[in-house]
């Protein structure tokens, strides 16, 4: 999976490399608002619980994800859960030891009015 500049995930396809560039502002967005969920759960939650409390496709959560994951704002829990397919997934939970460091990049994206 290759990644732009904003850390923005895509496949190796052109398509997906235009879907990933288009519009980064809402995706940017998208991925402080799931750190968020992240951040005020009170336990770990996977992916697609995520996208049921933003009222978003399971499809928009997943790379974002993915994106603070990679970026060690959001860890694997350790538990387990299950999709709403019924598949094994990942309860993910915010990683404690850069909370600290990425408070700063959530309060900026966060529209206090």
């Amino acid at each position: 999976m290759g990644y732009t500049e904003e850390g923005i995930g895509y496949q190796s396809r052109e398509t997906s490399f235009a879907a990933a560039v288009s519009d980064k502002d809402k995706k940017l967005s998208l991925r402080e608002q799931t750190y968020r969920v992240l951040l005020l759960s009170k336990v770990a939650i996977s992916a697609d619980e995520i996208a049921t409390k933003l009222n978003r496709s399971f499809i928009s959560i997943r790379p974002r994800v993915t994106e603070l994951a990679n970026d060690k704002r959001i860890r694997d829990s350790g538990h387990r859960g299950k999709t709403n397919f019924g598949k094994t997934c990942i309860l993910w939970e915010v990683n404690k030891e850069n909370q600290i460091k990425n408070k700063f990049k959530l309060e900026q994206h966060i529209d206090w009015d």
